[in-house]
């Protein structure tokens, strides 16, 4: 996520550049075929009004349903914080402080249970192996039982249900606390399920090839519109307007996918790391992992 006041052009500008350079010798060449008397190139009828406004409403809507599903990613994240949270309040307080150290074990590996599924979730919504940190957190070997699963957030919850009915039987907990731990345990499943379907559900491809397609078009006919009244400053105006919509075509593309580690995305890194932190604070542990802090302006 990009934190910095401005955006640096030095990112901006590699993504574009080819475009935009290529339109501007193209609209260098209409204004020069213009100039040396090729009038025909001059289509002072061409509909650029109604033809821009008609794009700009296309590619407000299909920026919006970008910006929808990011902002989702972000909610769905700031939901999973307060929900680890409460989970590890709960496991703290339903469990009783006297039953012995047993209990106490068992309230800390229920507490780094959890740390583990916020960084299961995060390298599972990412593509990555989650492994080398379970093996810190979880144990090597609870962390090689979990190898077994194709989705690991999921069986760590799946265990944490199992750990949570343990205690019930043992007489740790009574039914009423037990309910509660099961419904915070629905609810990170909601929030997994939930990002899953951001993952795994782009945006239809329609929004993808249209925008990029009609951009271009009207890119093309930008110039035979302007060549008859500003000659050989088209070039100029065209590609200035080119670059207005070419960004905005981009904006689109790059926050319509929340999960894919790059700059642009939900700062999972940085939220799962703000967790642990938490989590290992409410267990009273010495050690803390430090924040995540911004690299050049953007948070991972």
């Amino acid at each position: 996520m990009i934190v910095r006041n401005h955006l640096p052009l030095h990112r901006i500008w590699p993504n574009i550049s080819r475009r935009i350079l290529a339109l501007f010798l193209y609209d260098a060449t209409i204004a020069v075929l213009y100039s040396v008397g090729v009038t025909q190139v001059a289509l002072s009828s061409l509909p650029l009004g109604t033809m821009g406004a008609a794009l700009s409403l296309f590619l407000a809507f299909r920026n919006n349903s970008a910006y929808g599903r990011w902002w989702e990613a972000r909610i769905l994240w700031g939901a999973l914080v307060n929900y680890s949270r409460s989970f590890a309040r709960q496991v703290l307080t339903f469990l009783p402080s006297d039953a012995g150290p047993e209990a106490r074990r068992e309230q800390t590996a229920l507490v780094h249970s959890m740390i583990g599924f916020v960084c299961a979730l995060r390298c599972h919504l990412r593509g990555q192996s989650s492994f080398p940190e379970l093996a810190g957190l979880l144990g090597p070997d609870r962390a090689a039982a979990l190898r077994r699963y194709d989705n690991v957030p999921a069986a760590i919850l799946l265990e944490l249900g199992r750990r949570s009915r343990a205690a019930l039987e043992r007489g740790w907990i009574d039914s009423y606390r037990f309910v509660r731990i099961e419904e915070t345990l629905i609810e990170l499943t909601n929030i997994q399920g939930a990002c899953e379907r951001i993952k795994n559900t782009p945006l239809p491809r329609q929004y993808e090839y249209f925008p990029r397609l009609l951009v271009a078009f009207y890119c093309l006919m930008l110039p035979f519109g302007l060549v008859e009244g500003m000659g050989l400053m088209t070039p100029l105006a065209s590609t200035a307007i080119s670059v207005i919509l070419i960004a905005f075509d981009s904006v689109g593309r790059e926050l319509e996918d929340p999960f894919e580690n790059t700059v642009h995305d939900t700062p999972m890194t940085g939220l799962s790391r703000t967790i642990e932190r938490n989590l290992r604070e409410q267990l009273d542990e010495a050690f803390k992992p430090h924040n995540v802090a911004p690299v050049q302006g953007f948070v991972y």
